[in-house]
Formats: C-alpha cells, structure tokens, sequence
C-alpha cells in the first residue's frame, strides 16, 4: 500500500519505511492560544514560551538522527492547520526537520474526533500500529514508546495514563472506533477509553503512567521532577530557569507565579 506524506498542505506518495506510527499531537505555540490553563496563572506569554521548550525537547527526542534510528516512523500532528508549524520545529531545532519527517494536519471539531482521524489516517496510510501522542508532557520517555509500539503485536489497544485520569498515549493495531463517547479531559477518561475497547471485544495493554502540564500544580510536578533529573527535559529545564518559574526555596507571602 502506497502512503500518502503530507507536509505543509502538499501531498506526495510515498511507500511506507515502517510498520510503526508515531504521531505527536502539538499546537502552534502562540501566545494566548497555547497552554491557557496554565497561561491563566502564570501569564499566556510565559505559557507559550514554556510550550515552546515542550515542543524542542520532543523534537530532539523521537526525531531520528546518526545515533538514534528508531523501529517507527515519526510525525507531528499539528494544529491549526497552516504552514507555519514545520518552520516553529525549524526555529527550536534545526536539524530535527528532515524530508522523511511527517507533518500531519489535525482534522475535527474537537480533540477526541482529531484523535480519531489522525488514528485512522495512519491505519489507512499503511501503518500496522499507530500511537498517538500530546506534547504535554516533555518527560515522555523514548522507552514508553517503544513499549507501546511492543504490546501492539498482540493488543489491539494501548494507553498510557496520567495522573488527573486521562491519558497521555493511545496506540492501534489497525483502526478500531474506540474513542466514541469517551469524555475527554474528564478524570475518567482513561477508564472510560478501556470500558469501551473492552465492550468492543478489544485486548488493552498498558504503558507505564506518567503526568502532563496543564495547570499550576503539574507545572510543580515538573519542576520537582526535573530539579532531580534536568537531562529528563533539558530545553524545559531552561526554560523554567529563564522564565523565572523555578519557586523559592523560602516560603513567601506573595504567590511565585506573580508576574512585573
């Protein structure tokens, strides 16, 4: 089966190098349309900035180089639907953008229909297994990937779930509709996901969990984890430095997201 590339609205046919997908779900990073949750306590410019950092930790993880070829195909699907988001990776990392790079648009009204079209292009595109990602949490490990890319040898679905009950990862064997009546950004999605594969006959598997950032304190938990282990995000290390968004080690009486 032929595959069809898409990169910056232009579609060439291509034939798959890989049985394997990976798809990272990002968003432009512009100041007050990006990460505005947390922009909402930390202000939207810091937000996007903070975002960007996300984006080029990502990039300079999964993008295969000289040292690093993995077993998938990798691609960022991206929104909103422009042009623009190949040179964003361009700007953050130069030599993460590649001819083999896909850049796939997202198409839907809201995030679960996006998932469910990006999950089927990739079925419909040639690829056995596709994982679909966020980019909100710029720990997110090479292994779990890997492992999810693993379990779907025998599993028909795979998730991996963060901390507020959603997730973070799901992955296919093929296409299966299993995202229909899920309620996204809920804390039961995640199980909300497996009740339905399940019903439908599916074999879930599971990936280790982890968190993502959305608000104030997941931006502590990523400052807690990263104080231990900066090389985990190196980028989003900096960032937090330069942005100022590292908390006293004394306690104030003034909250350390105050902005001026």
């Amino acid at each position: 089966m032929t595959d069809t590339e898409t990169v910056c609205g232009r579609e060439t046919m291509t034939l798959p190098e890989h049985e394997n997908l990976l798809l990272i779900g990002a968003r432009e990073p512009v100041t007050g349309e990006t990460k505005t949750r947390l922009g909402a306590t930390i202000g939207m410019e810091r937000a996007a900035q903070l975002y960007r950092a996300f984006l080029a930790d990502l990039a300079h993880r999964f993008v295969p180089d000289g040292d690093f070829v993995p077993d998938y195909q990798f691609g960022w699907a991206f929104t909103p639907a422009t042009g623009r988001f190949r040179s964003v990776i361009d700007e953050l990392s130069p030599c993460a953008v590649t001819e083999r790079l896909l850049f796939v648009p997202q198409v839907g009204d809201d995030w679960g229909i996006r998932q469910s079209n990006l999950l089927r292009w990739g079925s419909e595109h040639g690829y056995a297994r596709t994982v679909l990602t966020a980019s909100d949490s710029p720990q997110m490990s090479r292994c779990a990937i890997e492992r999810a890319f693993d379990l779907l040898h025998d599993a028909d679905v795979v998730i991996g779930r963060v901390h507020d009950g959603g997730y973070y990862l799901i992955g296919l064997r093929g296409f299966h509709d299993v995202l229909t009546g899920v309620p996204m950004s809920t804390r039961n999605a995640a199980d909300a996901l497996v009740a339905r594969a399940e019903s439908m006959g599916l074999r879930v598997a599971e990936v280790p969990g982890t968190f993502d950032v959305d608000i104030e304190a997941d931006l502590d938990l990523l400052i807690e984890l990263l104080d231990d282990q900066p090389e985990a995000a190196p980028a989003t290390s900096r960032a937090l430095r330069e942005l100022d968004l590292i908390p006293d080690r004394l306690p104030t009486c003034t909250s350390r997201w105050q902005e001026g």
